[in-house]
């Protein structure tokens, strides 16, 4: 009998397209040498219904997570930050300066679950994207950063 092999994704994806063709998808996935993570987001730039609505040449945007930075995600979806009492401002944002600019992630609790903005200064390219998380989504996520937490770690 011939064993099945059964493909695994590497990786956690959350999808939000929309009709209006301006949605966006993050992905959280382990890097090739299990030293870190990355968080990477496109936005949506054709029909959900064509089979690559998101550009993920233009429009990507991605972001090494390291050890602080998936501690301190998973401290908030866990409910183990204090979160900003003010609205107007984040309840976590990550800030990652290079020699080509910096990358910021923000995330806001909202009453369904969070909102999620990466924004990139890098060269002539000043572009952000954003995408609404629910309560689910936050839990993949969470599942996602403390699976490949212990895969960096080598338990």
């Amino acid at each position: 009998m011939e064993k099945k092999t059964v493909k695994r994704r590497d990786f956690v994806g959350i999808y939000k397209a929309n009709k209006n063709n301006n949605g966006s998808v993050a992905q959280i996935k382990l890097a090739a040498d299990r030293t870190c993570m990355f968080l990477e987001m496109a936005k949506q730039v054709r029909p959900m219904k064509d089979s690559a609505p998101y550009d993920w040449k233009e429009t990507l945007i991605r972001v090494k997570l390291g050890e602080s930075d998936i501690g301190k995600l998973l401290s908030l979806f866990n409910g183990n930050l204090p979160l900003n009492s003010d609205p107007k401002k984040e309840d976590l944002m990550l800030y990652h300066q290079n020699t080509k600019g910096n990358k910021i992630i923000k995330i806001k609790k909202q009453q369904r679950g969070y909102y999620l903005k990466v924004s990139v200064k890098e060269g002539t390219r000043n572009d952000a994207i954003a995408i609404p998380l629910g309560w689910d989504d936050a839990e993949l996520i969470t599942i996602a950063l403390t699976r490949g937490y212990e895969i960096i770690l080598g338990w």
